[in-house]
C-alpha cells in the first residue's frame, strides 16, 4: 500500500464530492455540521460485559468524525454513549466532529490533506478502498483481537476487510428493502409486492384523493430521485433486481466492466420514468427529493412506500409517533425470473494510522459495540447491530423488522473501488434524465455505461 499523497487526495476528493452511504442506503443529511466537546458525564451501571476502563498515563482527547452525531434521533444516543464512556474513563475526553453524511468523506480527505486527521473516523464499503489507498487506516485485527473480531456478523466482515486487514469496525447495518404502511396495505387488501408489476399495482391503489377536492394528496411511492449518493445507492440495488450490475469483474477479479447499457438496466431506468410520468404514483418534485424529504413524506402520511432501510422507522416515528406499529419492511420486489437485492448499508469506525491513542480509540469502539449499546442503538434508530450476540436478540426479530432481516439474505458486496461514488452519481444522472424526459431509458443507460467505463479506465 502506498503512503499518503496529494495526487491521491485530489483524485479521491473529486470522486467523493457527492456521496451518502447506504447509510448509505439512506442516512439522513442534516443541514450544517456540529462539533460537540462532550464534557461531564452520566455514568451507567457496570455490567460483566462492559469494557474495562482504558489504561492511559495521562489525559487523552479522542477526536471522532461522525455523521450520525448530527442526525436525529441518532445523535442523542451517540452522545450518551460518549458520556457513559467518559464516566468510566475520567482521563479520556470524547470530542465529536459532526459532519453530514453527504459531506463526510470529502471532509476526511481534506483533513488528511492538511495533516489534521482525528483519532477515529467513520468508514464504509463505499469509502474504505480510498481510505486504505491513502494510508489513513490502522489494521483493527490486532487492535481489537482475533477472538473479538470473530464476534462480528460474517456478512459485515466481508465488506470491512481489505488485503486481510480490518479497515473498520462495523457499527451498524441498514439493509435496503421496501418500507411500507402496513395498515394501508391491510385496508386495501394488498400483500407486500414480490414483483415490480405487483409494486406498481400497490402504488396505484395507495395513490388517492383523500379529501375529495379532485386533486391527489396521497401517493404510493416516496421516490428518492435526487442526484447524489442517497438516490444512486437506492437505484443500484433496484437495477440489480432486474438482473443488471453496476460493475462486473473479469477473469482476473478486476472490476473491468458494467451492465448499465444492458436491456435489464434499461428496464430499471424505465421503471423510474414510468412511476412518475405514466402511473403518477410519486409526489411532485422527485428530482429534489432526497432521503430527508422522503422520510417527511412518509411521516406526514403523504406516501405509502419507500426504498430504504430499517433505520427510517425510527426517523419516521420521531416525526410522527402515531405511526407506531403501522410500518413494516419487505425485501425489494424483482423482475420475473430474477431475485431481490439488497446492500447492507453499513457504517463503521476506523482508527487513524496517525493517531497517538490507538489503544484508547479501539477501547472506545469496543464500548459502543457492547450488546446493551447495540440494542439501545437499534431501539432508538432502527439500525441493525453488527455483533452476533446482539443480532440474535429477540428485539431484532420483531414483526416490523422481519422483512429487513429477510432482505439481508439478498445482500451483495459493494465493489471495493475508489470511484464507486461516481458510479452512483452516473446512475442518478441517468434516472433524472428519464424522469425529466430529457432522455429515453436506452440513451440514459448508454450514458451511465459510458461514464462508468470512463471511471474504470481512469482508475486502472
Amino acid at each position: 500500500m502506498g503512503g499518503f499523497s496529494m495526487k491521491k487526495a485530489v483524485k479521491g476528493l473529486t470522486a467523493l464530492t457527492i456521496i451518502a452511504s447506504m447509510l448509505a442506503a439512506g442516512c439522513s443529511s442534516q443541514e450544517g455540521a456540529s462539533t460537540g466537546n462532550q464534557s461531564g458525564a452520566q455514568g451507567g451501571d457496570q455490567t460483566k460485559n462492559s469494557s474495562a476502563p482504558a489504561k492511559s498515563s495521562g489525559p487523552v482527547t479522542l477526536r471522532i468524525i461522525s455523521p450520525t452525531v448530527v442526525e436525529k434521533p441518532e445523535g442523542e444516543v451517540e452522545k450518551k454513549f460518549a458520556d457513559d464512556y467518559m464516566a468510566k474513563n475520567p482521563n479520556i475526553k470524547i470530542e465529536f466532529i459532526g459532519i453530514p453524511m453527504n459531506d463526510v468523506y470529502g471532509k476526511i480527505i481534506t483533513m488528511a490533506t492538511g495533516g489534521d486527521m482525528p483519532d477515529i473516523f467513520v468508514n464504509s464499503p463505499e469509502f474504505y478502498a480510498k481510505a486504505y489507498e491513502m494510508g489513513l487506516t490502522e489494521d483493527l485485527n490486532s487492535l481489537l483481537g482475533a477472538d473479538y473480531v470473530k464476534g462480528f456478523h460474517p456478512a459485515t466482515l466481508k465488506e470491512a476487510v481489505l488485503d486481510n486487514k480490518l479497515q473498520f469496525a462495523p457499527f451498524f447495518t441498514i439493509p435496503t428493502g421496501l418500507l411500507y404502511r402496513k395498515d394501508w396495505f391491510e385496508k386495501e387488501g394488498i400483500k407486500p409486492p414480490e414483483t415490480w408489476d405487483e409494486f406498481v399495482e400497490a402504488a396505484k391503489k395507495l395513490t388517492k384523493d383523500t379529501d375529495g377536492d379532485g386533486k391527489k394528496d396521497r401517493w404510493g411511492f416516496a421516490m428518492v430521485g435526487s442526484k447524489n449518493g442517497s438516490g444512486g445507492s437506492r437505484f443500484i440495488p433496484i437495477m440489480r433486481t432486474f438482473g443488471a450490475a453496476e460493475l462486473v469483474q473479469n477473469d482476473k477479479k478486476e472490476w473491468a466492466n458494467t451492465q448499465f447499457s444492458s436491456p435489464e438496466a434499461v428496464q430499471a431506468f424505465q421503471l423510474y420514468g414510468d412511476l412518475v410520468n405514466k402511473y403518477d404514483v410519486v409526489p411532485p418534485g422527485p428530482l429534489q427529493t432526497s432521503y430527508a424529504e422522503a422520510v417527511s413524506l412518509m411521516a406526514s402520511e403523504k406516501t405509502g412506500m419507500m426504498v430504504t432501510g430499517p433505520h427510517s422507522i425510527g426517523a419516521i416515528l420521531k416525526q410522527n409517533p402515531a405511526l407506531e406499529g403501522k410500518l413494516a419492511g419487505a425485501p425489494l420486489p424483482h423482475a420475473p425470473g430474477k431475485s431481490s437485492s439488497s446492500v447492507l448499508g453499513m457504517l463503521g469506525f476506523s482508527v487513524s494510522a496517525k493517531s497517538k491513542y490507538k489503544k484508547e480509540a479501539a477501547d472506545y469502539i469496543k464500548f459502543i459495540l457492547e450488546k446493551q449499546n447495540q440494542l439501545e442503538w437499534n431501539k432508538v434508530t432502527g439500525r441493525f447491530p453488527t455483533r452476533l450476540e446482539a443480532s440474535n436478540d429477540s428485539q431484532i426479530k420483531s414483526p416490523a423488522l422481519e422483512g429487513f432481516l429477510k432482505a439481508m439474505d439478498f445482500a451483495f458486496q459493494v465493489p471495493n473501488v475508489p470511484f464507486y461514488a461516481n458510479v452512483q452519481v452516473a446512475a442518478a444522472e441517468g434516472y433524472q434524465a428519464v424522469i425529466a424526459k430529457q432522455a429515453s431509458a436506452e440513451d440514459a443507460a448508454k450514458k451511465a455505461a459510458a461514464s462508468t467505463q470512463n471511471e474504470i479506465k481512469n482508475n486502472k
